[in-house]
């Protein structure tokens, strides 16, 4: 694996997972992470080990071994002087700073861009926050389900008119957001090396959603109405994509975005030459579009999933299959490119995902997996040069875990 961020030092101060996932993306790529965490509470996200999502569930948390991989936990209480001063001693060795802090929080701590490139003017300092930097909202917190997903626009588009909205999944704005704040704190160091300065940046759950979504609003604004939301799609505009059911009910997915230049090909490969013989021109094509969607269907539950991909996969046809996250496992695609990753634990190892760039031809590797809240205080503490007395009464004072 190629760690381009070989030597490079980053201190989370974030909790939840929309900039920690920032994190972790920084750490696949080799950058060395502390995490700062409250000394009592630890980061809330831990807190959240099943939440009632998987019954039964107990024991390691899901989300904290996705994001908690590659960082070193500190317990640190930054709402006292001596704690502060040990961020600081920290901040003039590191060259990224990630937060997740709110304005009002950052002040009363005095964690804010300008108190800390007073420490180290060299500093990349990145902010994720709800609905940006500036504006009415920009000191409300929020949540990717409601910065990310109802805000902006995502649940509308996904959602059928009418109908209740469609609920997102955990963190799935977060994680988009993650790897936007991670490209942009690789884009700043790019700059330092050339200028020398650092800089500040940021990054907003609202804006990443308006980015994912920029086709439908760039759409809207030039034509005046929105183009259809997935659940208004009664009548296929192409046959050649979608969804269909199989013999088995797994399902697989067309996406033969140029129609006419697979029609032929796709009904050599299924089997079915009479839809060209009784459709024979692209005219014909497009004003039966719904019986030849119909024929599609009825064709694909003649065999199984397992029966069409090996008559797929022979073919130049662009389709894919319908998978639940157990069945990603044992994808061959997957496996054969590293997109699940071997973390380590007292347990034994779990598999979390890698964040999706690869440099060098290989995957990421996962050297430390997640720790307790607290886990390594007296580890960066003694590099710091603290001593152990020190440490024991900053232990004792409360300001350390």
């Amino acid at each position: 694996m190629a760690t381009v961020l070989d030597g490079v030092r980053v201190i989370e101060v974030a909790d939840w997972g929309f900039v920690p996932s920032a994190g972790t993306a920084l750490g696949d790529w080799g950058a060395e992470v502390v995490k700062i965490e409250h000394p009592r509470v630890g980061d809330p996200i831990r807190g959240l080990v099943t939440g009632g999502l998987i019954p039964g569930a107990s024991g390691r948390n899901f989300i904290v071994e996705q994001i908690g991989r590659h960082k070193r936990s500190v317990g640190l209480d930054l709402a006292t002087a001596d704690g502060r001063a040990l961020l600081y001693r920290l901040v003039e060795r590191a060259d990224v700073f990630l937060t997740s802090f709110l304005p009002d929080a950052r002040e009363r701590l005095k964690i804010t861009y300008d108190d800390l490139r007073r420490v180290n003017p060299r500093l990349v300092y990145a902010q994720g926050h709800g609905q940006g930097a500036r504006g009415p909202d920009a000191r409300r917190g929020g949540y990717d389900g409601v910065s990310f997903w109802a805000r902006g626009g995502i649940a509308d588009r996904l959602s059928t008119p009418g109908e209740p909205h469609v609920h997102q999944r955990p963190a799935f704005g977060d994680f988009i957001g993650g790897m936007c704040i991670a490209g942009g704190v690789a884009a700043a160091l790019f700059r330092r090396e050339r200028t020398g300065e650092g800089i500040e940046l940021d990054v907003s759950l609202l804006a990443t959603a308006m980015w994912v979504l920029s086709p439908d609003i760039t759409a809207a604004l030039m034509y005046g109405q929105p183009l259809p939301a997935s659940g208004e799609m009664k009548v296929p505009a192409n046959p050649l994509v979608g969804s269909f059911a199989c013999r088995d009910g797994k399902w697989i997915v067309l996406m033969m975005l140029q129609a006419e230049r697979f029609w032929p090909h796709f009904a050599e490969t299924i089997g079915r030459p009479d839809l060209l013989e009784r459709y024979p021109t692209p005219e014909a094509r497009h004003a039966a579009r719904a019986e030849l969607a119909a024929e599609i269907a009825a064709h694909f539950r003649t065999r199984t999933r397992d029966e069409w991909a090996r008559v797929l996969r022979a073919s130049e046809c662009i389709w894919g299959p319908l998978q639940s996250p157990l069945e990603l496992a044992d994808d061959p695609q997957v496996r054969a490119n590293g997109y699940l990753l071997e973390s380590p634990g007292p347990d034994g190892p779990v598999r979390v995902c890698a964040n999706p760039v690869q440099f060098g031809g290989a995957p990421p590797t996962v050297a430390r997996g997640a720790q307790e809240a607290g886990a390594q205080t007296e580890e960066v503490l003694l590099e710091l040069g603290c001593s152990w007395e020190e440490i024991a009464r900053l232990k004792d004072a409360g300001i350390v875990a």
